[in-house]
């Protein structure tokens, strides 16, 4: 039996945090590839292949409620940024800080 996932209805981005809002009414929040990968590259093991990403400032980036959500749950950002619905709920969280490393 396969497992049904909640789908996301609503996302919001701010400083390169997702808030995403379920469709079981859940809110989790998480980071975006493009800051998960800039803070990734400070790590020696994590950093591997994204330690490009140091030459560049991070961006804070403030889209608002601009992002696109396909039928099956998937979010696109700025139209190639994809996060699927397994990716928005096995990656997120419930609380704010503990995605923005301040706790």
């Amino acid at each position: 039996m396969a497992t049904v996932l909640p789908k996301a209805v609503k996302v919001w981005m701010g400083a390169n945090i997702l808030q995403i809002e379920f469709d079981n009414g859940e809110f989790r929040y998480m980071r975006t590839h493009f800051i998960d990968d800039y803070v990734s590259a400070w790590s020696p093991k994590k950093g591997k292949g994204k330690r490009r990403n140091l030459w560049l400032m991070p961006s804070w980036e403030w889209l608002g409620a601009n992002a696109r959500i396909e039928p099956d749950g998937t979010v696109v950002l700025f139209e190639k940024d994809v996060y699927t619905a397994q990716e928005l709920w096995h990656n997120s969280v419930t609380r704010i800080d503990l995605v923005s490393g301040v706790h």
